[in-house]
Parts: C-alpha cells; sequence; structure tokens
C-alpha cells in the first residue's frame, strides 16, 4: 500500500503517527514533504523504514512516477480537496482510500465523488459519516475509523486534590495564524486567573514562546504556567501527573477529534475542550469532561473529590475503542486485495 500525505513529522505530529501505525500494519511505504516542524527530508533512517520524504517540488514529481510502481491500491490522508492528486490517480487507474481528519463540507463531497476508483472513505466520527451522507456520497463506502491513542490505556491512578489541580495542554503550535488565542492559551491563562487552586502544564512542539511569556509573566501566573520540551519517553509521565487535558480552541482550526484529547482519555484523564470540535459531542453524551463555547468568560471552576473520580473512570472505560488496534482494523479490513 502506498500512503500519501503532503507533510510528515516522525513521532512528533498527531496524523504523522497515525500514517506511521498504517504503514506498518500494511507493510506500505509513506511519500510525503517536507513541509512541517522543521521536517528533515530523505533522511536515511527514515529510507530504512520505507518512509520517503522529499522537498515540495520534488515530492509531486515522486507521486508521479510511484503511480508506475505502486501497485493497484494508494491511500491519501486529506485536510482539504486536492484536484492535482485526484487527477492523478484517475489517470493511472487506481483504487483509492481517502482517510479525512476535517469535518466533511460540501466542496469535499463533490470532489470525493470525482474519483473513478473510490473504494472507501474514512472519517473520525459518526456525524461525519452522516453528514457525507447527505452530501449523496454512497453510505457503503464510508466509515468510521476512531483516532488512536498513542500512549498505551492506564487507569488514572493520581490522587485528586480539589486545591491543586493540573491542567495539560499538549497540542501546541506556535507558527501559524494567532495561535495563543485560536487554541485557547489566553483562555486558559483567564482560567487560571479565575481559579488559584489551578496550574497549566504546556507541552512544547518549538521554542515561539517569547509572546505567552510575556502574557504569563503580565498576569503574575510564573509559578503556576510550567512550559516544558519532553522526550518521547516522557510522554505518559506528564499524562499521568495531570488532572484535565485541555485544548479550549476558539475557533475551527485543526482535527476534529485532536490525539492529545484521545491521549489523555486513555490515562483516564477528564478533558476539559471546546464546542468547536467534533468530539465534544461524544465528550457530553459520555460525561467525560467539560464543554466549553468559544469566545466566552473563563469559567470558575467547581468539582468534588467523588465527581472527579466518576469522571475519570468514565473516561478511561470511554477510550477503550481509540486504540492503535481499533484504528487499524477498522481501516484495512475494508481494502481490497
Amino acid at each position: 500500500m502506498l500512503i500519501i500525505n503532503d507533510f510528515f513529522k516522525r513521532t512528533k505530529e498527531a496524523v504523522s503517527n497515525q500514517i506511521e501505525y498504517l504503514k506498518i500494519a500494511t507493510n506500505g511505504k509513506i511519500l510525503t514533504a517536507t513541509r512541517f516542524m522543521g521536517q528533515k527530508g530523505y533522511q536515511k533512517e527514515d529510507r530504512k523504514d520505507n518512509i520517503f520524504i522529499y522537498p515540495p517540488i520534488i515530492y509531486h514529481i515522486m507521486l508521479f512516477f510511484n503511480m508506475f510502481t505502486c501497485g493497484k491500491n494508494v491511500h491519501i490522508f486529506e485536510e482539504e480537496p486536492q484536484l492535482e492528486k485526484r487527477l492523478l490517480f484517475n489517470l493511472f487507474n487506481k483504487n483509492v482510500y481517502v482517510s479525512m481528519y476535517r469535518e466533511p463540507f460540501e466542496k469535499y463531497a463533490e470532489h470525493l465523488k470525482k474519483y473513478k476508483n473510490l473504494k472507501a472513505v474514512y472519517v473520525e466520527l459518526e456525524f461525519h459519516k452522516k453528514e457525507l451522507i447527505e452530501f449523496g456520497l454512497d453510505k457503503n463506502i464510508i466509515h468510521v475509523s476512531p483516532t488512536p491513542a498513542k500512549i498505551a490505556r492506564k487507569e488514572n491512578k493520581k490522587k485528586f486534590d480539589k486545591n491543586n489541580i493540573n491542567l495539560l495542554f499538549a497540542s501546541w503550535n506556535n507558527k501559524e495564524g494567532k495561535p495563543l488565542y485560536e487554541r485557547g492559551l489566553v483562555y486558559l491563562l483567564g482560567v487560571l486567573e479565575l481559579n488559584p487552586n489551578m496550574s497549566l502544564t504546556v507541552l512544547l512542539r518549538d521554542h515561539n514562546t517569547k509572546g505567552f511569556l510575556k502574557m504569563i509573566d503580565e498576569r503574575n501566573l510564573n509559578d503556576r504556567v510550567h512550559l516544558v520540551d519532553i522526550e518521547e519517553h516522557e510522554l505518559e509521565e506528564y499524562f499521568d501527573n495531570s488532572d484535565f487535558v485541555v485544548y479550549a480552541i476558539q475557533k475551527k482550526l485543526t482535527k476534529d477529534v485532536p490525539n492529545s484529547l484521545i491521549d489523555g482519555l486513555s490515562r483516564g484523564k477528564p478533558l476539559i475542550l471546546s464546542s468547536v470540535f467534533g468530539l465534544s459531542r461524544e465528550v457530553k453524551k459520555a460525561k467525560v469532561g467539560y464543554i466549553i463555547e468559544p469566545n466566552t468568560e473563563p469559567f470558575k471552576f467547581k468539582i468534588t473529590k467523588k465527581e472527579y473520580e466518576e469522571m475519570s473512570k468514565r473516561a478511561y472505560e470511554f477510550s477503550k475503542k481509540y486504540t492503535r488496534e481499533n484504528y487499524i482494523k477498522s481501516i484495512t479490513k475494508y481494502y481490497e486485495d
């Protein structure tokens, strides 16, 4: 299986991790570009693992040449409709499998209908499937593939202290748009100001922190906000030391099911998330977190130890479907030989 995406950052980016899980399961090949987070191209270690990362211009050239050697099937991960790839796959009469990782919209559905051999479309949530059906796509080719947690499932063993609540934000990206506002970090500083019993840990993916550090200093929150660089093996520790995993995004910006929130659930951590995310519908139904509305005032937080422990147990139970095994099975069972 040839697996294609326009960007890739090994181990550091959620969709890239999902692509690599699929590559391993299918003994496939990844073809991608150096567009994201300083990813270097054509590294020996990557090529050894059948991952080929090229500068953007060369990437598009290699896409064409790979059509001659990749076999009948291609799996593409798409944020937006990509006309050039549709024309290319139609020209070579490929069986196409598409993973969508944003909420569908009508233009995207019309794009999908124009593939000659569209075999399957994978979406993150059940209501995404319903939207595509409403847009006229064949319901028999639309499948829900639950976003996999990166870290192993484990019950929450941390003792809850309502006087010392640690929030974890693990979706840092300070290179696009107005991320401090749009990703809810300004909002979270407001939450800390209203709730002196709360602290915030932010896991960094880049070091564009100057503006955020200034905001922290202006609010006298230096001792309650911790920005940390971590290694891969430390990830579980930071999730385990948190009480809630938070992502109070203020506008539609990223995946509808952020992987950092799924990782939190997998360790039994309740969520605080924005209603902007499609995942918020399931979180509300399962009672595994708090939903905040975008562009509203920060909230005064109240929860008892019993309420937290019950919510934590539900979060862990809810995470059962978000495993790597379920993710791979939900995709590969619809592959044609």
